[in-house]
């Protein structure tokens, strides 16, 4: 699967400018067409690693185009696929085997972050699958690691049905997760799939659920302060998606400051990677809008700085920004940035392309009807 930089069509755009060349005239160059061209500025198209070698040798870019688009590399070296290979067939785990599950995992969500989860979803769907098999039938001093192990893959997965739009098997999937957390005590990670149903429920419009499951996060004992500073900025935007005042959501929000100034009390979780200081900056931003949506003065302006400042070009990967692109565009939109809104919307759309999210492209495309709606 050849990953696309969502930046790249841009990138081709400017470039192909700074040259002189007419669409046509790059196409002539380069032995494509003209609208094959214009489709991958758009991008509404995926480029061939080989039509961008000729670009970039025609543009000299110094192959800066061939370099943003590539293919992932195997995610595991052969001695880690054998032991997994040898788990599945004979129905035997050993502590090398459960350490290749674990490292699998770990690459699996860095996949994630890249390509999205449409595009990781079948493979660790499948690898969930074994490891439910062999959790089965384990037992003695394997089992413990073996289960710590299943139950991270079984919140991983759940997250990608969900992304990908399935909740009845993504609620499926995370109460098995539930149910293996609860047998080796793991508080954080049950912290986590309860705080990713809340997030399932809030795609669902099912508000009250949302509130109620990111308060229950927040309630389980010892819980990491990043998954705690998460579920309290959850509950906030539920809380305003609900119509409460904002000191109400300002106080879940203000809760959630508190605890992301504690991450560093001890080492955060493995699934928890990505809960980062930009990472909560964009989650503020999040609650503003939602305070702006219903009708609250003054949190707009808030929201587009904080979404702007957590979503630096540098920081984004396409698994995870384009949805809150789509944030960034509404928060524009709100202050009547329309350029702005556009572009916001129109690196969304990117993202969606490069990773196949037909439910992100949708929301782009939304977003910029919207801003061509008529005022009531």
């Amino acid at each position: 699967m050849r990953v696309v930089d969502p930046g790249l069509p841009a990138t081709l755009r400017a470039l192909r400018e700074q040259a002189g060349l007419s669409l046509r005239d790059l196409a002539r160059m380069v032995y494509s067409s003209r609208s094959h061209l214009h489709d991958i500025e758009q991008g509404r198209r995926r480029p061939r690693p080989d039509l961008l070698a000729r670009v970039d040798e025609a543009l000299q870019t110094g192959g800066t185009l061939t370099a943003m688009i590539h293919t992932p590399a195997s995610v595991l070296d052969g001695d880690r696929a054998a032991r997994i290979h040898d788990a599945r067939r004979t129905g035997r785990i050993t502590a090398g085997g459960i350490a290749a599950f674990a490292d699998l995992l770990a690459a699996q969500r860095r996949l994630d972050d890249e390509v999205g989860s449409g595009a990781v979803l079948p493979a660790a769907a499948m690898q969930l699958d074994i490891i439910t098999g062999l959790v089965a039938d384990a037992s003695g001093a394997h089992r413990h690691a073996l289960v710590d192990v299943a139950a991270q893959w079984a919140q991983f997965v759940g997250w990608l049905h969900a992304a990908c739009g399935d909740g009845a098997r993504a609620e499926q999937t995370w109460m098995c997760g539930l149910g293996w957390s609860a047998e080796i005590g793991d508080t954080d990670l049950a912290a986590t799939i309860l705080s990713f149903r809340g997030w399932a429920a809030e795609q669902a419009g099912q508000i009250g659920a949302t509130i109620a499951l990111s308060q229950a996060a927040q309630h389980q004992p010892g819980v990491h302060p990043g998954q705690l500073a998460y579920s309290a900025s959850q509950e906030a935007r539920g809380l305003a998606a609900a119509g409460q005042r904002p000191g109400v959501v300002l106080g879940a929000l203000d809760r959630s400051a508190e605890y992301a100034a504690r991450q560093g009390e001890r080492p955060t979780p493995a699934w928890n990677y990505f809960h980062t200081g930009e990472f909560f900056l964009v989650q503020r931003g999040i609650v503003f809008l939602h305070l702006a949506d219903a009708g609250h003065a003054g949190y707009a302006d808030q929201a587009v700085e904080l979404l702007a400042t957590g979503l630096a070009p540098d920081r984004r990967r396409p698994g995870w920004s384009g949805t809150h692109l789509c944030d960034l565009g509404d928060a524009h939109a709100h202050v009547g940035d329309r350029r702005a809104a556009e572009a916001a919307y129109a690196e969304a759309a990117t993202v969606a392309d490069a990773t196949g999210d037909e439910r992100l492209a949708a929301r782009a495309s939304a977003g910029v009807r919207a801003l061509s709606a008529p005022s009531a």
